[in-house]
């Protein structure tokens, strides 16, 4: 897979997200701790994975450490 430098541009409330998930968070748990729908989460999810070129969240989550996106 190729990795994307300079970074992917996330946004803010995708890396919050990102953040958020990184403790194995559910959707639920997100939505609530972020006050966003869970709809809302799994939309900045699945953009966050697909600019990283991730199978995952949890590659994601793994990917934006590495790079110091998070």
């Amino acid at each position: 897979m190729t990795r994307f430098w300079p970074p992917p541009a996330n946004t803010d409330r995708e890396r919050d997200v990102l953040r958020a998930a990184a403790d194995g968070s559910t959707n639920a748990e997100i939505a609530s701790a972020l006050h966003l729908s869970q709809g809302t989460v799994r939309n900045y999810l699945s953009t966050a994975i697909q600019k990283m070129v991730a199978r995952n969240r949890a590659e994601a989550v793994r990917i934006a450490r590495e790079k110091g996106w998070l």
